[in-house]
């Protein structure tokens, strides 16, 4: 008998329906506290949810798991049913109904199941109880298979964290205290890039605390995979953030996976927003690629997609749509797990500190397994979407390492390139952003070097002096949310000759100061919007103030024009990328021959020391158009 999932009971009011749905009025606190669901006769108790769904299509393509029955601990009478639903039929199948008598708690109750389905015939598979005496208990459930797994797996759990404690402690404290997963092999590793920890924070044995300098997440994430890799135990591994809110069952599940699996897979673990519980923010992501408005993909460079974006699941009708599976071309670091063959194969993460290092470890794994990278089903954590934390300094990563990514992976020309970024420059210039269209520059600028930058700049001194470029500017202030309908802002409209005129002007850097008018304009910016200059910036054309807001960000942005600013950032644009042109190809294939080195062990032992010679790493921080 080996247990590949349990039936998970909800601990807050604002997930209850990612776990169970309940037809009867129900104390929460009597749940959380007893772990055990009261029925009223009557009553049922449905399965049909996110997290107490078996996602039968995944297990039998990906696993040789082929009989499952279910064990129930139940008190009273009872009708157990089971459904099946799939994606290309709306209507529910029944494959199991029987009539339970005199239960007890004492003794579990078996609900067998029909051999499960391959191919399109299979599905989504949840039970519904109805308790048929005058009272009813549920207190647990499992989902079982009597079959032998194909082989013993030990996971290396690696844990990169940067001054977040409390997070930390309470994410290996869930681990831990989960009586289940005892059964299993694991060892936690907690790379602390901040040293803000200490070992008394972590007693227990299956714990390693390993201090580290602050070389960014791939740093951080890297540093742990060598200490497990060293111990030559582990037989997979996963990433895991330090800030996301997990359910220890997500790891519970992951076991079985490689257990009973056919071949090789990396698995993606979707990111539930923290903020908005039951919403599904992304179930692995695409590379270059995007969804136009009739659902065709489309391929775009330096679009990043992610997949099953907003569903709401809550809703049977998106549990199903999850069994529409896409390639995926990566997953997020937040819940990553491979074997160690991947490793083997492909080698260590690429050394990018933040922002796409998963994207390329990901490709890599694409090259090289035959079912690559699967998102299953209930395998999340919660984590904090995107659109609530967009520092500056992280544009310098995000463009840097993007091309980086690119010169490996595919072939964008340099025309295409200079296209695109120029757009996305100037976008921030015709909203008076300068510190974000400095980052743009600058990342650029620093990839252009090619991988000597990489191995000639320390990366916690480097991201000490992006932190600080990226605030040059002191032009852009952050308002409360009540002074988007202060006074004096003004919401007009565009025409096309005042769009053009705008950008011919740069939105009125390129006119005399006595044509800047001393008023505010409000812009607003929306996340479908796919051409940064699509947008009515003309509201800001000869303003002295933009208050500019993104839809979902709680932030509320207050630029003011600098004409000397934005005219040295755009200047020193055009003879950067007017000078990149005779090195552009040359410097592509210096990126894609240093790959293989970039991610090799010897490489990050010597990457992850401190550098001695620290003054010659120091790149050119004067702003543009003053000397350095």
């Amino acid at each position: 008998m080996k247990v590949l999932s349990r039936v998970q009971l909800p601990k807050t009011a604002e997930t209850f329906e990612l776990y169970i749905k309940l037809d009867q009025s129900f104390s929460l606190e009597s749940l959380t506290k007893n772990r055990q669901i009261s029925l009223h006769q009557g009553s049922t108790l449905s399965f049909n949810t996110y997290f107490n769904s078996i996602y039968e299509q995944f297990y039998t393509k990906y696993t040789t798991v082929s009989s499952l029955y279910y064990l129930l601990k139940l008190e009273g009478d009872f009708e157990v049913s089971a459904y099946r639903e799939t994606y290309q039929e709306s209507a529910k199948q029944l494959i199991y109904k029987e009539k339970m008598y005199q239960c007890q708690t004492s003794d579990y109750i078996k609900v067998l199941l029909p051999v499960l389905n391959q191919n399109q015939q299979a599905g989504r598979i949840y039970l519904e109880i109805t308790c048929l005496s005058e009272q009813g208990l549920f207190t647990e459930g499992l989902v079982v298979t009597a079959q032998e797994k194909l082989r013993d797996v030990s996971l290396g759990i690696i844990i990169c964290t940067y001054k977040k404690e409390a997070y930390v402690k309470k994410t290996v404290n869930t681990i831990l205290k989960d009586n289940f997963l005892q059964n299993n092999k694991f060892k936690i590793f907690v790379v602390d890039n901040g040293k803000t920890l200490n070992k008394s924070d972590f007693e227990d044995s299956r714990v390693q605390l390993i201090s580290n300098r602050n070389v960014g997440g791939s740093g951080g994430f890297t540093k742990g995979l060598i200490e497990a890799l060293h111990e030559g135990v582990h037989t997979h591994f996963l990433f895991m953030d330090d800030d996301v809110e997990l359910d220890s069952e997500t790891i519970f599940r992951l076991f079985p996976l490689y257990e009973y699996a056919k071949q090789d897979f990396a698995v993606a673990g979707s990111m539930l927003d923290l903020y908005k519980k039951h919403i599904l923010y992304e179930a692995g992501s695409l590379y270059n690629k995007y969804f136009d408005d009739e659902g065709n993909l489309q391929h775009r460079p330096f679009t990043l997609t992610g997949l099953k974006q907003n569903l709401d699941l809550r809703n049977p009708t998106s549990l199903n749509l999850l069994l529409l599976e896409e390639n995926i071309d990566y997953g997020g670091f937040w819940f990553f797990s491979y074997s160690k063959e991947v490793v083997q194969s492909i080698g260590l993460p690429l050394p990018l500190f933040i922002k796409t290092d998963d994207l390329e470890f990901g490709l890599r794994i694409n090259e090289n397994l035959k079912n690559g990278i699967v998102a299953f089903p209930s395998l999340a954590v919660w984590h904090e979407p995107f659109y609530a934390k967009k520092p500056v300094w992280d544009l310098y990563y995000e463009y840097r390492n993007r091309l980086i990514v690119h010169a490996i992976h595919s072939s964008l020309e340099y025309l295409d390139t200079i296209k695109l970024l120029t757009r996305t420059l100037i976008y921030h210039l015709l909203i008076f952003d300068y510190n974000s269209a400095q980052m743009i520059l600058k990342g650029f600028e620093d990839y252009m070097q090619g991988p000597s930058f990489i191995r000639s700049h320390d990366p916690e001194i480097l991201h000490s002096w992006i932190f600080e470029f990226s605030k040059s500017h002191k032009s852009q202030t952050i308002l409360a949310n009540s002074s988007l309908n202060s006074e004096g802002s003004q919401i007009t409209k565009a025409k096309k000759l005042q769009n053009l005129v705008s950008l011919l002007t740069l939105n009125g850097h390129f006119l005399p100061k006595f044509f800047i008018r001393d008023e505010t304009a409000v812009i607003r910016f929306s996340s479908k919007e796919r051409d940064p200059l699509s947008n009515p910036f003309c509201k800001g054309f000869a303003k002295k103030k933009i208050i500019f807001t993104m839809e979902n960000n709680p932030q509320i942005y207050q630029n003011e024009l600098d004409n000397q600013a934005g005219i040295n950032i755009l200047f020193a644009w055009v003879k950067s990328a007017l000078r990149s042109r005779l090195r552009w190809s040359d410097v592509r294939a210096e990126w894609k021959k240093a790959a293989n080195d970039l991610t090799s062990i010897q490489f990050w032992q010597d990457y992850l020391q401190p550098h001695s010679d620290t003054k010659s790493q120091q790149p050119n921080y004067a702003k543009p158009g003053e000397a350095a």
